[in-house]
């Protein structure tokens, strides 16, 4: 065999796992960054949420930048993984601002990655109606059951399989947690 050819593949082969490593621990990086700001928006801190989403954005980039024509590196799972946290917390940010969820950032509209995040934004929800109805706040409870409601209807369409599915499970539990709080309500 050609040692030209040789000394090329392993050339390529270093670069590419140079650049996974690299977009893995940027994505590290953006997932942490994702997380903080759902939880500084659950803390009604949206303000310090907004700073760390613009944070894991320039993370993105520079992942995406290092990827460079290896398209493989898109599908690397901590890429993934991370996107869909960045999703959510996007999606969430949306839902406490307007009570709407819609386009987000272009990277994350993968249909893959959106419908994961939208899915776990629903659990988000969740956790803001308990924390509102534990303050005395009861309004927000019924248009939070119908945006869940809107999201397992979505969702039942899709047939969805694997990971999605699983999503979809816990986006199905969400609403029944919340038409639980909704009828608990009642009862007062």
């Amino acid at each position: 065999m050609p040692t030209d050819i040789l000394h090329t593949l392993r050339t390529r082969s270093h670069e590419h796992a140079r650049a996974r490593r690299e977009v893995i621990a940027l994505s590290n990086e953006a997932l942490s960054k994702s997380k903080r700001a759902i939880f500084a928006y659950q803390r009604e801190d949206a303000k310090a949420a907004r700073t760390l989403l613009k944070e894991a954005a320039a993370l993105f980039a520079k992942a995406e930048k290092g990827m460079g024509r290896d398209g493989s590196l898109r599908y690397e799972g901590a890429y993934r993984a991370a996107l869909e946290e960045y999703a959510e917390a996007l999606l969430f940010g949306q839902y406490l601002k307007n009570g709407k969820m819609g386009a987000i950032d272009a990277r994350a509209m993968d249909p893959q990655v959106y419908l994961a995040g939208l899915c776990d934004a629903t659990g988000e929800i969740v956790r803001h109606i308990v924390r509102q109805v534990t303050l005395g706040n009861t309004k927000p409870v019924r248009a939070a059951r119908d945006t869940a409601e809107g999201v397992v209807e979505f969702m039942l369409e899709l047939d969805a399989t694997g990971n999605l599915r699983a999503k979809f499970d816990q986006a199905k539990g969400n609403l029944k947690r919340l038409e639980e709080i909704l009828y608990d309500l009642s009862l007062r």
